[in-house]
């Protein structure tokens, strides 16, 4: 008698979307962050509305402006849905330029009637990051904040990094200092988790060692359709590779340093370099494509003949005409843009920014 019916989130109607689909569905965290007329906002406002929320900033050359303009383009054609039906939010992963004041200058600018977010309090809109699973390379940021890069000299940097089934990533670093002596990946693993309170669930077998079945709620399903792959970073080539032995036989050392859970069905090409590694750990990568280069901390400049390596001012070499405005640095991001239904479950996923904005809003429409 009750075939059909509707729970709270628990069962959905079959719809068929154009972007990823979270399958099952996931209920987005709430937040209160700081819109551009010093307001606070809360996603939990929006409750009974089909959400968009993109994570973007002012400065972005290159996907930021494309995204918010397909925003704008759907808008319109959304007509008296939005509002009415549909809500926006654009969340900032650059808060030290994107005050309130120079967000309202840009949503005038460019016609935009959607909150544009930020907050003064740093760490808290990191955790908004994390909790979206949105992977930033904040080590510019950082340096401004702390003074300092994260990277030490004592110890090596360790990266654990996660990619889930919708392609959107995580990255967790450990200092060599705080792992046992002869580490595994199994060290790192359990390591970065709990130091970032990420849940885990895995098992033991007798035969293969320590196997990882879930990622902060994120299990595989019991059908193997999908199942969390292990890779290794080669520092040879700086790629990575599906590893050839399980967790527990990687010795985690200064020439194997970084680890990744992936998700077999996500996009292995979307899998991000190890923070550490970009730029040789002394800046980060601004542009994309050809025009990629680093931006090099103080002290370093980059290699005139390696646009994406930094290596000491004093060191022969390097492009003495690299000299940057310390408010020039690009902040690198995975780009996800994601729909919500109206309980507040994540429905779909837009990764990258080179997508049709007519399918998404077939997307939005469906959920509407």
């Amino acid at each position: 008698m009750f075939t059909g019916c509707l729970g709270s989130g628990d069962t959905q109607e079959d719809i068929s979307f154009n972007g990823l689909e979270y399958n099952p569905p996931v209920q987005a965290p709430d937040f209160t962050l700081t819109d551009q007329d010093g307001n606070p906002v809360s996603l939990s406002e929006f409750d009974g509305k089909v959400m968009v929320v993109a994570f973007t900033y002012t400065h972005c050359p290159d996907v930021c402006p494309v995204i918010e303009a397909n925003m704008k383009y759907m808008q319109g054609e959304l007509g008296e849905s939005y509002n009415e039906d549909v809500a926006y939010l654009s969340i900032s992963i650059d808060p030290l330029r994107d005050t309130p004041e120079v967000l309202a200058q840009y949503v005038e600018e460019n016609g935009f009637e959607w909150p544009h977010l930020t907050s003064y309090d740093y760490e808290m809109l990191k955790e908004v990051w994390n909790g979206w699973g949105v992977a930033v390379n904040s080590s510019m940021i950082d340096d401004h904040v702390n003074g300092a890069m994260n990277m030490t000299d004592e110890g090596v940097i360790h990266s654990m990094i996660t990619m889930m089934p919708d392609n959107s990533t995580s990255e967790y670093e450990v200092n060599s200092t705080h792992l046992p002596e002869n580490a595994t990946g199994w060290n790192l693993t359990t390591m970065g988790f709990n130091m970032n309170n990420v849940s885990l669930n895995s098992s033991t077998h007798a035969q293969y060692g320590n196997q990882v079945h879930g990622i902060n709620g994120v299990d595989s399903p019991s059908d193997y359709s999908w199942w969390w792959s292990l890779y290794v970073w080669n520092s040879t080539n700086s790629s990575w590779e599906e590893s050839q032995v399980g967790v527990d036989g990687i010795s985690i050392s200064n020439d194997q340093t970084h680890i990744a859970w992936v998700a077999s069905n996500s996009n292995i090409s979307n899998l991000p370099t190890p923070a550490s590694e970009i730029c040789g750990g002394h800046g980060s990568i601004m542009g994309e494509g050809g025009g990629a280069h680093c931006m090099c901390e103080d002290g370093y400049k980059r290699d005139g003949n390696n646009q994406l390596t930094c290596i000491p001012e004093d060191e022969e070499g390097a492009n003495e005409n690299t000299g940057e405005a310390e408010d020039e640095y690009n902040v690198g991001h995975s780009t996800v843009t994601f729909i919500l239904d109206r309980e507040g479950y994540k429905r779909v996923a837009w990764v990258g920014s080179d997508w049709n904005a007519d399918e998404f809003l077939e997307d939005i429409q469906a959920l509407i």
